[in-house]
């Protein structure tokens, strides 16, 4: 069954001498946009001069064009008008695609101002000021109301395409036959991996599910050589859960706490379910660590949640160097929903052969080498948070009965 959409809105540009007249004739403030609105398309007659296309023309350049060709200019690949409320938003830079090695973000308050983050440059955000006069009040209006109903309109465009996306998903899912294994999916015999509750195509390639709290597939991953996804579906808060034994559905007594675990990739999840007997999920990348993170904290409320960790200990000693992701998102995954990160360890020697998650460590060390490293790092948790840990006590029993 299709979520409930969002209402429609349709933004307007209210002086704040005339907020009371505009409130008594039926608009609604939107405290995250700030801006006025009404519902729907159908704007009272009332109302109607406050649309923005009604608003008194300025002919002074419209300061986000100005930012716009500034992003641009220096490397930044954007689409449209950039978002000026003072957050920072993520951008590709031109010819990569992917919005993670790029920020930015712009003020309209005084003069227009903003800032650009290229990660694979300086260290120094480049810096845009207007060459314009500050904004008056109604000219600042202007702009929200039209960056909000802007914004407005792009989430229900990308509504429309995820429930699209997620019809052929379901299309796609029901239709393959085969479940994935290490004899008929290579991805999962070169990872020496089993197959939880994934499919394979008729190439080979597996084909994960990405769920919601309710079980519903909007997306779908192909795994081989890269991993892909259908183009336009939702990511952001989706997982795949592998959980074999149904431990999620099982009753549990106050004292017998539920303990889970999140991961990025796929290989990662398989490895540490089998090692602890722990449901896991996916989350499919470290972007969506946080998202999932919340989103598992939210079904189980009184879980102990744990981060398995990616180390991308290669990234710092680049140049210029990069934060490490995996453990970054790790950690600001576990703080969102008050969990607990499980970082490899690797050797000197691991590293250099690329070693990065905890399939690298099994696929160098073994299963037995896996299960002590996650005792290891269980342990050394322990010590680093000696205080308040009673909680956790559940995991150390799941791990001293794993093979």
């Amino acid at each position: 069954m299709a979520d409930k959409q969002p209402i429609q809105k349709t933004y307007l540009v209210v002086p704040y001498e005339l907020r009371t007249l505009a409130d008594e004739a039926g608009a609604l403030w939107d405290r995250k946009a700030k801006a006025w609105f009404v519902k729907g398309t159908d704007v009272p007659d009332a109302l109607k001069r406050f649309l923005p296309e009604n608003q008194q023309e300025h002919p002074r350049e419209d300061p986000r064009t100005a930012f716009a060709n500034f992003l641009r200019d220096n490397g930044a690949e954007l689409q449209g008008l950039p978002e000026m409320d003072g957050k920072w938003h993520r951008i590709a830079l031109a010819g990569e695609g992917k919005e993670t090695n790029a920020s930015y973000r712009g003020f309209l308050d005084g003069v227009p101002n903003g800032q650009f983050k290229n990660f694979k440059g300086d260290d120094v955000p480049l810096q845009w000021i207007s060459k314009g006069d500050g904004l008056t009040r109604e000219e600042k209006q202007r702009l929200v109301a039209e960056a909000a109903q802007n914004r407005e309109d792009r989430e229900r465009e990308r509504a429309k395409e995820q429930e699209t996306t997620a019809k052929r998903a379901f299309g796609i899912w029901t239709n393959l036959k085969s479940w994935a294994t290490p004899e008929n999916c290579p991805y999962l015999a070169r990872k020496t991996v089993r197959g939880y509750g994934v499919k394979v195509a008729d190439d080979g390639r597996m084909v994960v599910p990405l769920r919601d709290e309710n079980g519903r597939i909007w997306s779908l991953q192909f795994v081989g050589d890269e991993k892909i996804y259908l183009k336009h579906g939702r990511k952001d808060g989706l997982y795949h859960t592998i959980d074999p034994n149904r431990e999620l559905e099982k009753d549990r007594e106050e004292s017998d706490k539920l303990t889970v675990i999140v991961g990025e990739g796929y290989a990662t999840g398989a490895d540490v379910h089998k090692a602890t007997n722990l449901p896991t999920f996916v989350a499919f990348d470290g972007d969506n660590l946080v998202a999932t993170a919340k989103a598992v904290r939210e079904k189980y409320p009184a879980a102990n949640i744990l981060i398995a960790a990616d180390d991308d200990h290669h990234l710092p000693h680049r140049n210029p160097p990069l934060p490490n992701k995996g453990l970054k998102c790790a950690q600001l995954a576990a703080e969102a929903v008050g969990g607990k990160v499980l970082a490899p360890s690797f050797t000197p020697a691991e590293k250099a052969r690329g070693a990065t998650d905890w399939n690298d460590l099994k696929q160098l060390r073994g299963e037995k080498g896996l299960l002590t490293a996650l005792r290891d790092s269980f342990a050394q948790m322990q010590r680093e948070q000696a205080r308040g840990l009673g909680k956790e006590k559940g995991l150390g029993r799941e791990l001293a009965r794993s093979r």
